[in-house]
């Protein structure tokens, strides 16, 4: 197997990572570390890692600002109405669809019917139907042979 060598770290690439992740190797990235560490052992690598670790330093002194007290709970809130407004319209959508389906299947149903339905006849006795003429039981005979 060959083993994988990284290329030598020059200035300004390790003044780049000293500026991204500060002084302390531990925080960089595993692929440049050991360059770096080589790098850190010059006369160059020491001072800018000493000027890194100043900053580092400095911003470590730093404490984070507290969050207000009710800005969690507003959030919170914030997020409760938005999800309520979310499932609200979704429901409204739902509706509108359901609603657009009855539309559209009762129209299809018309119009179904309107194409298939012969158009009406004239009759005398208005007995005629969409399925043929009306017949009473008084009026069905049978033919006798």
């Amino acid at each position: 197997m060959t083993e994988k060598t990284a290329a030598p770290v020059d200035r300004e690439t390790f003044r780049a990572l000293v500026n991204a992740y500060g002084s302390s190797p531990h925080r960089w990235p595993d692929a440049i570390r050991d360059p770096a560490v080589s790098f850190m052992e010059t006369e160059e690598g020491r001072a800018l890692a000493a000027d890194a670790a100043q900053l580092d330093a400095i911003l470590f002194r730093l404490q984070p600002p507290v969050p207000p007290a009710g800005l969690a709970a507003g959030i919170l809130a914030d997020g409760e109405t938005w999800r309520t407004r979310r499932q609200r319209i979704r429901r409204w959508a739902i509706s509108a669809g359901l609603v657009g389906i009855g539309l559209a299947g009762g129209l299809t149903g018309a119009v179904a019917v309107a194409v298939i339905t012969p158009p009406p006849a004239l009759s005398i006795n208005g007995t005629m139907t969409a399925f043929g003429e009306l017949q009473f039981d008084s009026e069905l005979t049978q033919e006798t042979p």
